[in-house]
């Protein structure tokens, strides 16, 4: 009895190896997106057309696929049951039924096919032969089986079952450009245009827009000779006009539109007559969609409205391709100092400022050696993704954000509380703006 058992032992690991290259074989391959393939196929050559040939009719791989696994778990539960049988008389079988389970359960199925996801490119390219061997040995039988479900399917009022292919997601996407980055394949800026790209359709108009505090505006009241001193020093082209309830946009000004009454008397002038219509989106508005109105109806700036129909920002086309390209240096665009004494105790700052140029002008106050500007520094703080308008206190400054883009910090607001005062010898120097 011992003689047959080691041969019966040996058979046993051998299904069970079976079993578990088949059950790999069903993750692996089913698991590879169209990126994954269309590379395959580029850099494998004969295998990878092999590999993209047999998904091609996944139907008939997965039969495939099924008909070996059942047929070696079949194979490995009669020699479970033997074995058990020898050994225990013919309380064995019970005991088979559990051991045999538990087998093909871990060996069969659980292990490989959570090592064969870790490595699916490797092992497809490993299992593409031997599986196609198989594909072709069983295919007279693969078809009968087609053929009954077929039938079966029609008798239940059921079509023929297709298997859909997998769409690739935005994480899959990403992974394989920071793939292609890290070999070489793409630059750094072509990886940072295709991520904008990706996260281009999810933007709304609230993560780009300038927020109401930092809107260059006019008043619809404003006298001619007020609104060429303040535009010439603002080097806006499209300005929003308030309306005399200071809540309400009249419309916007086209700068070029003033030229024409560059010389006319102030008492002829009616700013009203000049505005061109505003055009005004919800915060939540989609960029994506926000850039196709702004092709058809010819408009470079929208206006934002918050969930009460007030005004909370301003989007312009240039925000819009920024999304996508990064900083756009305009001729007209004014240096931007990166921080800017509002009153006594608020400034304005860009979150590049560097922590070191804050805490000489501050006087030391910010303790910390992991962020270099201001920006990262309350990215800190937040622990989080902030959203425009949030604020965050750190002992006396208290930083409101006041512009995002995307996950970045580009503008904050600074208060600076009681019980603290800046450096004078340096603060002073920072120069004294209206809002």
């Amino acid at each position: 009895m011992e003689d047959s058992l080691l041969p019966r032992s040996i058979l046993l690991i051998g299904l069970l190896a079976f079993s578990a290259f088949f059950s790999a074989c069903e993750a692996a391959f089913f698991s590879l997106n169209p990126l994954q393939l269309s590379a395959l196929k580029e850099k494998k050559g004969s295998a990878g057309q092999l590999i993209n040939s047999l998904l091609e009719k996944p139907r008939d791989l997965l039969i495939t696929i099924y008909i070996g696994n059942e047929l070696v778990n079949i194979a490995t539960s009669v020699v479970v049951t033997t074995l058990a049988i020898s050994l225990l008389g013919n309380t064995g079988v019970g005991v088979a039924i559990g051991v045999g389970t538990f087998l093909l359960l871990i060996f069969g199925e659980v292990i490989p096919k959570s090592l064969s996801l870790k490595g699916a490119e490797s092992y497809v390219l490993f299992a593409v032969y031997p599986l196609k061997f198989f594909s072709d040995i069983v295919q007279p039988i693969r078809k009968l089986f087609t053929r009954v479900a077929e039938r079966f399917l029609s008798c239940l009022g059921l079509g023929p079952f297709h298997l859909k292919e997998s769409a690739i997601t935005d994480e899959e996407f990403k992974t394989m450009v920071r793939m292609s980055e890290g070999e070489g394949a793409l630059d750094a800026d072509e990886s940072a245009l295709i991520h904008n790209v990706i996260e281009f359709g999810e933007t709304m108009a609230a993560d780009i827009m300038t927020p109401k505090i930092e809107i260059f505006t006019l008043k619809i009241d404003d006298t001619l000779d007020t609104i060429f001193a303040q535009i010439t020093q603002s080097f806006y082209s499209r300005v929003p006009v308030y309306d005399k309830d200071g809540e309400t946009i009249a419309g916007i000004l086209y700068t070029k539109d003033l030229l024409r009454y560059k010389h006319l008397s102030p008492e002829k002038f009616n700013l009203k007559s000049i505005l061109r219509p505003s055009h005004s989106v919800p915060k939540s508005k989609k960029i994506k969609e926000l850039l196709d109105e702004f092709r058809r109806m010819k408009r470079h700036v929208a206006i934002v409205l918050d969930e009460y129909g007030s005004l909370c920002g301003l989007v312009t086309l240039e925000d819009i391709l920024e999304e996508l390209v990064g900083e756009i240096d305009s001729e007209m665009r004014k240096e931007e100092d990166p921080l800017v004494r509002l009153d006594s105790h608020t400034y304005r700052l860009s979150a590049t400022y560097s922590l070191y140029e804050f805490n000489e002008t501050f006087g030391n106050v910010i303790h910390d050696q992991d962020h270099d500007t201001i920006g990262g520094f309350v990215f800190g703080l937040f622990g989080r993704v902030p959203r425009s308008g949030e604020t965050v206190t750190y002992e006396n400054l208290k930083f409101r954000v006041e512009k995002m883009r995307g996950a970045r910090i580009l503008k904050l607001h600074l208060t600076v509380l009681n019980g603290f005062s800046p450096v004078e010898t340096e603060a002073d120097k920072i120069k004294l703006r209206a809002t």
